[in-house]
């Protein structure tokens, strides 16, 4: 077995145990979302209606409860079932890691410091324990960018427009956050090829493209039309939309109890359904939006802010222990250094070929949503791999620029 395959199977070795051992030491109950989405999971597998736990049928996110479903259906309706599905995931993305580095570093060894430190990231293995939605957004927009960096290299784009269609539309139905990245794929599949631009969008590769997207939608976009009388994805981008654009609303999370709506909700939601309802408090946030510009533009800088705050904040309850205190040192320690890092990368831009500006592009478009709504620090979890492998790339110009100073730009990648 050559020394790549030996040290990169004792990479996922390591990100495995860290993960599955935390399944078996900690015992966290899901509650808020997390419970949520096992409501969801296990209403549509006894029932086959999607029910959340306040009894909304198109609130959260669909794609990730529905992919929990047959693990569910074979192993057993649990929270331990979901966390092991979690762990799985969290390996993949490990893996994941290092093929998206490799194809922009091309040498291995460098490649392999990234799948590390995403393989031993604290709020990584975290997240493990937890029944949430990022588990499976990090592995698909990490596949999503590793077919990307393929397609520029690719003479079977066709084949990669569809496959990149099929993810898009599961990442549109496990977190619509991933929605501007479709400016990424278009620019991909229409910029970085060898044939005019205009050919390129009449041809296979655009048609192919969609057509992948809407293999995957079409099933649940047909079940909320049946369901409750419309095609949607879900209700909670004009709820959320809301709650950041309000007079109350602030760079974090504010409950729909502490708006101006919080006293009208209930009986709102009661009176006209959850399609209306929702559909109002989005025309609400749309409003205040335009009647306050400046700001709206103010609150968005600082959302962009926050999304980005070191994590130097405690536990809702305080830090509970000796050990919480200690991982959050250490998450504070990798969090910097990760940053920090792939700041650096930033001073050597002009360096930057294609598949560095495909990983910036990423972490940009993903963050810039947020700033719509609001921020909790879980939301920038699924670009966190992104910023590992710029961390890397920053540490590797530098390296390389105080190595050989003499190498022209083209020759350092």
């Amino acid at each position: 077995m050559k020394n790549e395959q030996k040290v990169l199977l004792m990479v996922l070795a390591i990100g495995a145990i860290i993960r599955f051992a935390t399944v078996i030491v900690l015992d966290i109950e899901p509650t808020s979302d997390y419970m949520a989405y096992m409501k969801m999971t296990t209403s549509m597998l006894n029932t086959g209606v999607m029910v959340d736990d306040s009894g909304n049928k198109a609130f959260y996110s669909s794609g990730y409860p529905l992919f929990l479903v047959p693990f569910f259906l074979v192993f057993g309706n649990s929270a331990e079932v979901a966390q092991f599905v979690n762990a799985v995931l969290g390996v993949f993305s490990v893996f994941l890691v290092y093929l998206c580095s490799k194809q922009i570093i091309c040498n291995w060894k460098w490649a392999m410091i990234p799948a590390m430190l995403w393989a031993t990231y604290p709020p990584a293995i975290l997240y493990t324990e937890y029944i949430a939605k990022e588990n499976l957004m990090v592995p698909l927009l990490l596949f999503q960018t590793f077919i990307l960096l393929c397609y520029i290299k690719s003479d079977h784009r066709n084949r990669l427009s569809m496959l990149l269609g099929l993810i898009f539309g599961a990442e549109l139905l496990v977190g619509p956050a991933v929605i501007l990245t479709a400016l990424l794929i278009a620019l991909v599949v229409t910029g970085f090829t060898k044939k005019p631009v205009l050919k390129e969008l009449l041809f296979l590769p655009i048609l192919t493209l969609v057509f992948g997207s809407m293999v995957v939608l079409t099933p649940w976009l047909s079940y909320t039309n049946v369901q409750l009388g419309t095609p949607i994805l879900n209700n909670n981008g004009g709820f959320n939309l809301y709650l950041g654009n309000n007079p109350n609303a602030k760079v974090g999370f504010v409950g729909i109890q502490d708006t101006p709506m919080g006293k009208h909700w209930h009986a709102l939601r009661k009176e006209k359904g959850e399609v209306e309802s929702f559909s109002i408090l989005k025309k609400k946030a749309i409003d205040y939006i335009f009647e306050n510009p400046l700001r709206t533009a103010w609150m968005s800088l600082a959302k962009i802010t926050y999304f980005w705050m070191p994590p130097i904040h405690k536990g809702k309850n305080g830090d509970q222990s000796l050990l919480e205190t200690l991982m959050r040192i250490v998450w504070l320690f990798y969090y910097v250094a990760i940053i920090g890092s792939a700041l650096l990368s930033l001073v050597f831009f002009k360096k930057f070929k294609q598949g560095h500006y495909i990983i910036l592009v990423t972490v940009v478009l993903y963050c810039v949503i947020h700033a719509a709504a609001y921020i909790i620090f879980r939301y920038r979890i699924p670009v966190m791999p992104f910023l590992c492998i710029l961390a890397v790339i920053g540490v590797r110009f530098f390296y390389l620029s105080r190595r050989v100073p003499y190498l022209s730009v083209a020759k350092i990648r």
